[in-house]
């Protein structure tokens, strides 16, 4: 997120957008018309139409409130409404242009992935930038579809979703540890290009002995480089696979609460304002989680020192304070250590105080069921 006053901007967003602005203009370099290149863009700018719309509908339902709606992020719910549409509108495209197509999505990715750094551990290099990797793999096939992208066929699309889909499950495997249905989905991917592009024998022996390789080495690898959350050295920072800096606050009536004290307990940290309109929107869901999840400990942290009145803060939370632990940074030392700028902010440890996500923004139950279960 980016801070304009109080108003607050997802980057990746606001990437996606001008990622967007810049293939319009590239795309005229390819001999695309106006007309070809609003088809191809228009798939985007609808999928994120879409996308907010129905973000806003499940805000709307959840919270019975068109202000705070206005904050929701749907969950994963949106985006598969979103993601259908999209498909949709590109099953609809011209034969011709779904190559360009293809590109565009690879490029509005790796502008995405080259300027959100991700950390965890990549094969035997532990907490390497695993963002960096991935934009190689992605720049990687970008050349591939280059080769293809006047001529696309469908056996090369569903080989480029192949390797997109593969280099997504590789960055998973990095930071955590995928679910068990994404990598049948990508089975299934995996068969159907198969099926469809009927490989030589050649290329199938190739292929199996890549795939030997790749099994040989993770095999050999030692067991704590698998993902974050098995790494048992971890340094003080704010990233994934980092532990964060220590805090003692008081709640809101005299006693404290450490964060050395809830070691061996998954923690969501949260840090809010009551001015903040986020912040408001997330609060319910919050509290909802907190009510059904009592092997997860939500601290929220009051950044007391950008409130007007100390006293606001305290009536605004004050219907949470038997969901989760309410504390408050008074003088502002714990907001300038976790270099606290957008609000909400809001980090998952695990039991050993790692940090396994964070968010920027307001967070709602179907984020904090993804990260926690």
């Amino acid at each position: 997120m980016v801070s304009l006053g109080p108003l607050t901007i997802r980057i990746d967003l606001l990437l996606f957008m001008g990622t967007l602005l810049i293939l319009y203009i590239g795309l005229k370099w390819f001999g695309l018309s106006n007309k070809q290149r609003d088809a191809i863009l228009g798939t985007w700018f609808t999928g994120f139409l879409v996308w907010k719309a129905s973000a806003i509908l499940i805000g709307l339902l959840s919270t019975g409130d068109f202000r705070l709606a206005l904050f929701a992020t749907g969950g994963i719910w949106s985006l598969l409404i979103a993601a259908s549409v999209v498909t949709w509108l590109v099953y609809l495209l011209s034969p011709n242009l779904r190559g360009y197509w293809v590109f565009t999505a690879l490029t509005i990715w790796l502008a995405v992935t080259v300027a959100i750094p991700t950390y965890g551990a990549f094969l035997s290099f532990p907490s390497q930038p695993v963002h960096l990797w991935s934009a190689g793999l992605i720049l990687f096939l970008i050349g591939l579809t280059w080769r293809w992208i006047h001529h696309p066929t469908f056996g090369a699309i569903c080989w480029t979703a192949v390797g997109a889909f593969g280099i997504w499950l590789m960055k998973s495997y990095a930071i955590g540890t995928p679910s068990w249905w994404w990598l049948l989905l990508w089975g299934g991917l995996f068969g159907l290009a198969l099926y469809v592009s009927k490989p030589s024998r050649k290329v199938i022996q190739w292929a199996a002995g890549i795939a030997v390789i790749f099994a040989v080495i993770n095999a050999v690898l030692p067991q704590d480089t698998g993902s974050v959350a098995q790494q048992t050295e971890t340094s003080t920072g704010l990233n994934i696979g980092q532990t964060p800096p220590p805090f003692e606050l008081q709640r809101t009536d005299g006693s404290t609460v450490s964060l050395e004290s809830l070691r061996g307990q998954r923690v969501v940290v949260n840090f809010w304002a009551s001015w903040c309109p986020p912040c408001q929107a997330e609060m319910p869901d919050m509290a909802n989680f907190a009510q059904d999840r009592e092997d997860v400990t939500i601290v929220a942290i009051n950044t007391t020192t950008s409130e007007r009145q100390p006293d606001d803060a305290k009536a605004f939370v004050s219907p949470y304070e038997d969901d989760f632990l309410v504390v408050y940074d008074v003088d502002g030392t714990v907001g300038d250590a976790y270099r606290i700028q957008v609000m909400p902010t809001t980090y998952v440890l695990d039991e050993t105080g790692v940090i396994i996500a964070k968010q920027f923004g307001a967070i709602d139950r179907s984020w904090l069921n993804l990260h926690l279960n």
